[in-house]
């Protein structure tokens, strides 16, 4: 071992006995490549010695921005490696982060790498119901198969993190249908409020995110953005919310045309009032029902039908469009489900 005086003695030039003995010494090299931070030193070292684990991780974990220097050298190493082995797998992740390329051998490795874990981790799951509950999605599988690989636990939360946000799924509508209130959010706070929430899919995965809460910065900043659209959003979705209805209204209008004896708008007037709507719908004074025969059968069906549409509409401040009864994009009934 290299004191460390001796380093930076050859670092910034100092006299040394037996300079030429140090020059030709790899691990003397490789010290000095680590303290000095200068990739110069990096191709001092013999090729043979490039080429091993240790010097190509530090030199992706230190000197990210140089990769084509030595990636020939990596990708030398990774050929050598078992496609099975920690190493490999840890080489992999470093090498698809750094590398610029939109799509890339290591990303593609990478994700077979993870697909791979993925189906071990189903095939825990699945071998023990109880088990399934008690680990979640699965992140202690992860956490004892990798408990000395930060790099690996840290690209595999963020996938787990994925999986949980964004996968199949639109962040912001998620957010909007687990809290309406975002004066609660802003109480509880960011990081508080996506820890308690991945608390209830994975115990295990929570656990490690508050020990290393770096990996919900960018969840973080989205979850920002949904915060600072909430109003717009909200407006966005009452004017969705209030297409529909009209076009309930009218199409009920228009089936049922000279078959009906009832103030319809009069009567939509009331129940929007009912939840305390008149401002979403933009209504002003209320109406005066006019007192027309009445169509006892339909009005108590269109009262009926629209009461349940509207409670449906704003239960929750979002509407999916998978799970819809509507054409949200144009707001347009695509059928009215009788439930």
């Amino acid at each position: 071992m290299y004191s460390r005086e001796l380093i930076f003695d050859y670092i910034i030039g100092n006299d040394i006995d037996n300079i030429e003995e140090l020059e030709s010494d790899n691990n003397f090299l490789f010290q000095v490549l680590k303290v000095s931070h200068d990739i110069r030193y990096y191709s001092y070292l013999d090729v043979s010695y490039r080429r091993s684990y240790d010097v190509i991780k530090c030199m992706l974990v230190n000197f990210k921005d140089n990769l084509d220097i030595y990636r020939t050298d990596a990708d030398y190493l990774l050929e050598s490696l078992d496609i099975e082995s920690i190493e490999y797998k840890e080489i992999i992740v470093l090498m698809a982060l750094i590398d610029k390329d939109k799509f890339n051998d290591y990303k593609i490795s990478r994700a077979g790498i993870y697909a791979s874990d993925r189906i071990e981790i189903g095939a825990v799951q699945n071998s023990d119901k109880e088990l399934e509950e008690l680990i979640g999605l699965g992140f202690e599988v992860v956490l004892s198969k990798y408990e000395d690989k930060p790099l690996i636990l840290d690209y595999y939360a963020i996938c787990f993190l994925y999986e949980i946000f964004y996968q199949d799924k639109n962040f912001e509508e998620l957010i909007h249908l687990n809290i309406k209130d975002k004066d609660k959010l802003d109480r509880v706070g960011n990081t508080k409020y996506l820890l308690d929430y991945i608390s209830n899919l994975d115990y295990y995965l929570k656990e490690y995110l508050k020990e290393h809460l770096y990996l919900l910065d960018n969840l973080s900043k989205d979850l920002n953005l949904v915060k600072n659209n909430w109003d717009n959003y909200i407006n966005r979705i009452n004017e969705q919310r209030v297409a529909i209805v009209y076009q309930v209204v009218d199409k009920f209008t228009n089936f049922y045309r000279g078959k009906f004896y009832f103030d319809i708008y009069g009567t939509l007037d009331k129940i929007i009032r009912k939840y305390h709507l008149e401002n979403v719908f933009g209504l002003e004074e209320e109406l005066e029902e006019i007192d027309l025969k009445d169509n006892e059968y339909l009005k108590e069906k269109f009262i009926s039908d629209i009461d349940k549409l509207i409670k449906e509409l704003f239960k929750e401040d979002v509407i999916l469009n998978d799970n819809s009864d509507y054409n949200i994009k144009e707001a347009e009934v695509v059928t009215f489900k009788k439930k």
